[in-house]
């Protein structure tokens, strides 16, 4: 369900979480995805590619699940995420996090397994 995986070229652990997911996900260059999302973030005039609107705007056109909260039940969490989507690569939008997801497994600097997952994209390769 977690593997331990940092895409930062340097092995630095950072709070670049959006672009170690999008990388990891996208299986691209790192420094060019920051790069890219960089432009973005000025295109759409945002302050930060973290910022959940940009999130939504970036990954317009992706197919993309929705977890809304059901009152008196707890949000699906990233372990659980893992168990009902066990093939296919997909960003997780998270608790205050970002990460990937690839046939089963969070990809990440750490375990964020145990976090609610608000939104998931579908990165088809």
């Amino acid at each position: 369900m977690y593997k331990e995986y940092n895409a930062h070229p340097k092995g630095l652990k950072t709070s670049d979480c959006v672009v170690r997911a999008i990388t990891t996900a996208t299986n691209s260059d790192y420094l060019e995805t920051r790069k890219i999302l960089n432009r973005k973030k000025r295109e759409l005039c945002y302050n930060t590619y973290k910022d959940t609107k940009f999130l939504y705007e970036y990954f317009q056109g992706y197919p993309r699940l929705i977890f809304k909260p059901i009152k008196g039940e707890p949000r699906i969490k990233g372990s659980d995420f893992t168990k009902l989507h066990p093939k296919g690569t997909f960003i997780l939008k998270m608790t205050g996090h970002i990460t990937a997801c690839v046939d089963g497994v969070i990809l990440d600097t750490w375990d964020c397994s145990y976090r609610s997952v608000y939104t998931a994209w579908e990165i088809k390769k």
